[in-house]
């Protein structure tokens, strides 16, 4: 059995949704595609679809997990829509599935969602794009960039980091994270 192929289709099964789909309907098709040999494709065939699309969706809700722990205010203020939301970004080609490219599809997508007027409250996109600022700044190597945020995001992110009631103020705001090699995370929101 070509190990490397069968393992190839495998991982791509149990993360995209779409070749899944694909397979089930013409597996000879698909396993032919990634290199698998017509013995190798009889074996494959006999995987039981029932077991496959749950393996599938366990991966999902661990991922939402994760984003959900990455994210942490996106998550509180999305309340129970926060993991409908995140497998609707996740849907599709499969990606690296790694916390910091799960977070930037949920971002994206909230992103478009808000600006086509699909999504309330408004400025839950400057909310992940605020928390995501954290996660790429917490890569190892020096960093510098800068957010623009609609809304008082700091503002935003301390009344939900403490529970509070808020009315969202909608008010230029610019950020910058900024690290020297081996140096220490500095960042700052401004108002102008």
């Amino acid at each position: 059995m070509a190990l490397a192929q069968t393992q190839a289709l495998l991982a791509r099964l149990f993360t995209d949704d779409d070749l899944r789909r694909e397979f089930f309907e013409a597996p000879i098709a698909v396993a032919t595609r990634f290199g698998l040999s017509m013995h190798d494709t009889q074996r494959l065939v006999g995987i039981d679809r029932r077991e496959i699309e749950a393996f599938a969706q366990s991966l999902i809700g661990k991922r939402a997990l994760y984003a959900r722990r990455a994210l942490p205010l996106t998550a509180r203020a999305l309340g129970d829509r926060f993991d409908a939301l995140f497998r609707q970004a996740i849907l599709g080609a499969a990606r690296d599935a790694t916390n910091r490219s799960d977070a930037a599809a949920l971002t994206a997508f909230l992103d478009r969602r808000v600006a086509r007027c699909e999504l309330e409250p408004p400025w839950v996109a400057d909310l992940v794009r605020f928390e995501l600022a954290f996660i790429d700044a917490g890569r190892s190597g020096a960093a510098l960039f800068f957010r623009a945020f609609d809304f008082d995001v700091a503002s935003l992110a301390h009344a939900l980091a403490r529970g509070e009631e808020f009315s969202a103020v909608r008010r230029r705001t610019f950020g910058v994270w900024a690290r020297p090699p081996r140096g220490r995370l500095r960042w700052r929101l401004f108002k102008p």
